[in-house]
């Protein structure tokens, strides 16, 4: 009866150790993957973006993101929208409007699904397990938010074990869920401060609304 007591109590301690473990090791494959692109140089990934309503595929989009350091450009088949630290631009494809505004860091991290290698330090819990994606061993981060302010209520993020770049990023705003597929990702790039930035010489006839 002694033993099966003992047996009972070390099974206690490990389940109460085991979730600290785990969380830590989490945080070691996002900090790991934060390093990875923060020292990758310039970025350009092909994604393919869906929405989804009660489980539902609500509509989709694909093209390019373009991220050095704190700016980017997202162009796809219906936006295009640009950030260069400190404004953005964004363009309905065929309203020949584009408004202009300061994001909060919040509306980033909504817009730019590369920002997660901030996001898991500002009031989320995470957990790790093991996947295969697309034929790749993978590790899959799930991020649960503690604040009930934070928009994004929950996350999962996709990371190929070999090279410890994401492949598949899901976000959760209230009901919602988006699903960001990356279908290749390119490292080393650089580009000048003026790619980050709305030209309107290369988009005549726009109208520039200024939100800020």
């Amino acid at each position: 009866m002694r033993t099966k007591f003992k047996f009972f109590l070390t099974l206690l301690f490990l389940l109460a150790t085991a979730a600290p473990a785990l969380a830590q090791t989490a945080a070691q494959v996002l900090e790991k993957t934060a390093d990875k692109l923060r020292n990758s140089g310039g970025l350009q990934a092909a994604f393919e973006a869906t929405a989804f309503q009660k489980n539902e595929p609500a509509g989709s989009a694909s093209g390019t993101i373009y991220v050095q350091g704190n700016k980017f450009q997202i162009a796809s088949d219906q936006t295009a929208t640009w950030f260069d630290g400190t404004t953005m631009w964004s363009l309905l494809k065929g309203s020949n409007e584009v408004n202009v505004s300061n994001p909060t860091e919040e509306e980033i991290q909504t817009i730019n699904p590369y920002n997660f290698i901030n996001l898991y330090k500002n009031g989320y819990s995470y957990t790790l397990k093991s996947a295969d994606y697309r034929g790749k061993s993978c590790h899959e981060v799930r991020l649960v938010s503690q604040n009930k302010r934070n928009g994004i209520k929950e996350m999962y993020i996709t990371v190929d074990k070999s090279s410890y770049l994401p492949l598949s990023i899901r976000i959760r705003q209230g009901n919602n869920w988006t699903r960001i597929r990356v279908n290749g990702i390119s490292t080393g790039k650089k580009w000048n401060d003026s790619f980050f930035r709305f030209n309107s010489k290369d988009h005549p006839g726009t109208e520039i609304i200024d939100l800020r």
